[in-house]
Order: C-alpha cells, then structure tokens, then sequence
C-alpha cells in the first residue's frame, strides 16, 4: 500500500509508516511544503507496477511492468519503447559492460537469469547458469538496492543466553554471508551473486519465490572492495557497505536515518532516499532536503546522458527531475 491514512476530505495522504501514535484532529488542510522546490516531471503512466530498474552506459534507462511481464526502454529524444514482452516473469534488470540486459526472472525452481540484446529485434535469449563463486577483479558485483530482513524463516531465540536476535545483528550477519554460487554475464563484465530462494507452491509459474534479490525494487552495484549504498527496509536505515567476494557485504556504516525502498547516490556524493517522499541527505548522514512525488517512490536511479536525471518508479508512472 502507498498511504498508512488517506484524508479524502481534504485530499491528504500520510506515507509514513512506522510511528506508534499519530493524533490528527481533521483541522489540518494542506501538507507543509517541501524544504526542496524541485521540478518533478511526469515521463509516462498507465503501468500496473514497475521496478527492476537499470541504466546503460549511454544514461538510458530500463525497466520492467512486472504484472504484465514487458520490459521497456526510456531516453529523451527516444520517449517509451517495448523492449520484450516475452513472458518469461522478468523480476529485476541489470546492464553489463557491453549494454546487454541481464535479467533474474522468477521462473523455475531457484529463480532463473538470461541475457537479452536490448536493440536487436528478435534477439536471442540465452540462459546464465549459475556457476561457482570466483574471482572477477574487474567485475561490478549487483546487489539488493533494498533488504527487508526481520527473521520470518529462522527461529531467532538463543536458547543459551535466552535472547532473541536483534534486527541489525540479523542484518550485519546475513549480509556478510559470502554467496557459493553466482551469474556471470557473457561478458564477465557483471556478477550477480545467487542468494537463497525460499518456495511456496507448484516450481512452475504458479508458485511463490521470495530471495533478496526477487524482493528488492532493483540493483546498486559496487566491483569488490568497493562500497554500495543500499537500504534495510525492516529497520528503516540507509546503509553503505563494503562489497567483498561472493556479494559479502560487511563494514556497514548508516548514512541516513531513513532507509525505505531504495536510495540512490548523486554525482556529487548526496544520497537520495525513497520513503513515502525523496528524503536527501549530505556527506555528514544530515537531512538537507525533500523532493515531493505525486505517487510513492520505489526505486530511485540516476541516468540520462549526464547521469544527473534521477529517475524515480512508482507503481504506476515514471517521474524524474533534474540534479
């Protein structure tokens, strides 16, 4: 859902969704006015639900309406295309060093991931096996942009100490889980580490698949020994942490005090969170600022040719302003 209450009287929408008690008397009339007056541009609606958002070398933006299956493309001067509409359940989108699509895709037992040459009409598909995690010095490593880790599959009581685990020891240790197995895109320029998949139901496309990397909105990537920025969603915190060998991440560091369903990092540094409206915090961990969006911001990612449009999914349409 997008909105924890909506004022139809008076048009008001609340999107926070964690406080304890919210008193509000009805007398309020209008939301208070954003500290940042960016210009948000509406670049296409009508979608069911996008996400699995990824940009090409040249800034152009990729995506997937997910209910319906169709990947699509958008630049400016190049306005919206079809890229695929085979139905192959596509989940998230990833570009690789030679502008491919690498694309996870919910089918089969564990999730599966093919490549796809976006600008060649009837291209081949070519499935990625998962392989054994190895050294890519080269490589970026794509990991969750967004964690939602609260201990549903586990029993987190220590039955030594008598103590239930906490959320961040939850987080810190899973994260630093190295992956044993990996998809490589044909190029090698790509790494997509293999995270666990929990099933529910028949293994054809009826069933449900749950992994970090099928629940998140889309990717941020880092090459080992770098850092990412990303979100754990449970705890509602924006983290940055160190990318290692088979998507480890370890050496977290909170960067803002918000962490909803994505973040994105600008050119200058600033990072930009989605949660319930775009939320900009500078070098310190600091809020400096909020962008105001029409509709609950997903995923966040910077394109364009200049890399400083940030793009921002919705549910149903496609926003972005200018950085």
């Amino acid at each position: 859902y997008e909105n924890a209450i909506t004022d139809v009287t008076h048009q008001l929408e609340v999107r926070e969704r964690m406080f304890a008690v919210l008193d509000y008397t009805g007398k309020q009339t209008r939301a208070s006015a954003a500290p940042t007056q960016a210009n948000v541009d509406k670049l296409e609606d009508g979608f069911h639900s996008i996400a699995g958002a990824a940009v090409d070398s040249k800034g152009r933006l990729y995506f997937i309406d997910r209910w319906f299956k169709n990947i699509y493309s958008y630049a400016q001067g190049e306005g919206l295309k079809m890229v695929s509409n085979y139905p192959l359940d596509p989940v998230n989108l990833a570009v690789d060093g030679s502008d491919n699509l690498m694309v996870l895709s919910s089918a089969g037992k564990e999730a599966t991931v093919y490549s796809l040459k976006p600008n060649v009409p009837g291209a081949t598909i070519a499935v990625i096996p998962p392989t054994a995690s190895a050294a890519h010095p080269n490589a970026r490593v794509a990991i969750p942009a967004n964690f939602w880790k609260n201990g549903e599959f586990r029993d987190q009581l220590n039955y030594d100490t008598m103590e239930f685990t906490t959320l961040n020891e939850m987080f810190v240790r899973d994260v630093a889980m190295p992956k044993a197995r990996e998809y490589v895109s044909p190029d090698g320029s790509l790494v997509l580490p293999a995270f666990r998949v929990t099933r529910h139901g028949p293994l054809d496309h009826l069933g449900y698949r749950w992994s970090h990397t099928l629940d998140t909105h889309g990717f941020v990537y880092a090459a080992v020994g770098q850092r990412a920025v990303f979100t754990n969603s449970s705890e509602n915190i924006t983290y940055s942490g160190l990318v290692g060998a088979g998507g480890a991440i370890t050496d977290l560091k909170k960067v803002a005090d918000r962490g909803g369903e994505s973040a994105a990092v600008g050119p200058d540094g600033t990072v930009y969170v989605a949660n319930g409206q775009i939320f900009i915090y500078g070098p310190d961990g600091k809020e400096t600022g909020r962008i105001d969006v029409p509709a609950r911001p997903l995923q966040l990612i910077f394109g364009g040719a200049d890399k400083r449009t940030l793009f921002i999914l919705t549910h149903h349409a496609l926003y972005s302003t200018r950085i």
